[in-house]
């Protein structure tokens, strides 16, 4: 039994982590750590969580833990998570993994230095029509183009603590050079705002050394949320409705599948085949075996340096 901790319990983590954590038969909901009155009442009453603090420290120092869920704003991330990993925690951390790249490569070095995880909440690694677009391209490989979309309506009146690429678009990023497996040489953005004090827009042509093509949309001037994807390779295409629908069209056939009938998940358990469940799941499995999550900053760092590329124009090394 793997005992966790848990540092913050805002609005993503009660929605998303605490239940799916909650949910696993062989993990131990051991301590909670919040500043916030209320929420951390809401959380110890519904989760009966044993140890109760207002001081990640001293959790630490107190409780014994194997993991902790360390999940907050990006602003506040980096000194919880360092302590946690110097104190020889595994840790799990949402998007993005602090609040600039810097940050990024701070928490990398210290989960090398204490040997131990750090592993990011790219959940749309795990998203059964990903995963089910990943395994039907690479068996007709190699991939030739992956593209990726995410839009919303954001028309921003203030500037964000950080920018909506690091904050939210990264989500796509990631999954672009996750899917194509490979790792970026050439990158064409652009960079706009529309109605908007800060930057709202995102386009981006990538070349990867495998010669595959990707293509990022990130529109925060559009309409409303939509999350897609597409994968080819040679002979398929997989059209993706993130989590719901997978499109695939191989040698002229059509195929389309919900995203519960990839695993036969039960349709109303929508963390199952989004993704939530399956990361949360993957990252205790990791911790048990010791091999290195998908999404842990050891592989993420890359990530990190496509999503400097994009913001910047310059190739960060």
């Amino acid at each position: 039994m793997l005992r966790a901790g848990f540092i913050g319990a805002g609005g993503r983590s009660q929605s998303a982590h605490y239940p799916a954590v909650d949910r696993l038969a062989d993990v131990e909901l051991a301590a909670v750590c919040e500043l916030d009155e209320t929420r951390l009442a809401q959380v110890t009453e519904r989760y009966d969580f044993p140890h109760v603090y207002t001081d990640h420290r001293a959790m630490l120092a107190e409780v014994e833990l194997d993991v902790v869920y360390c999940v907050m704003h990006e602003k506040w991330l980096l000194q919880p998570a360092l302590d946690s990993l110097r104190a020889g925690k595994h840790i799990f951390i949402e998007k993005p993994p602090g609040k600039n790249s810097g940050e990024t490569r701070q928490l990398l070095d210290a989960a090398v230095e204490h040997d131990v995880y750090a592993m990011v909440g790219y959940q749309r690694r795990y998203t059964s029509v990903v995963r089910e677009a990943i395994r039907r391209v690479r068996t007709r490989g190699p991939v030739s183009l992956a593209v990726t979309t995410f839009n919303k309506k954001m028309l921003l009146d203030r500037p964000e603590y950080t920018t909506t690429l690091w904050n939210d678009v990264t989500h796509v990023v990631d999954l672009l050079r996750y899917m194509v497996g490979s790792e970026p040489v050439e990158v064409t953005r652009y960079r706009d705002k529309f109605d908007s004090v800060d930057w709202n827009h995102y386009t981006a042509l990538v070349r990867f050394a495998s010669g595959a093509t990707g293509v990022v949309f990130g529109n925060r001037a559009s309409g409303g949320r939509v999350l897609g994807a597409e994968l080819h390779g040679v002979g398929i295409g997989c059209y993706m409705k993130l989590p719901e629908e997978i499109d695939i069209r191989e040698d002229d056939q059509q195929t389309v599948l919900q995203g519960w009938e990839i695993n036969g998940d039960d349709p109303e358990d929508t963390p199952r085949y989004e993704g939530a469940l399956a990361m949360h799941e993957h990252f205790v499995e990791s911790v048990r075996s010791r091999t290195v999550p998908i999404s842990d900053l050891r592989d993420v760092i890359h990530t990190i340096r496509l999503v400097d590329w994009i913001e910047t124009g310059h190739c960060p090394d």
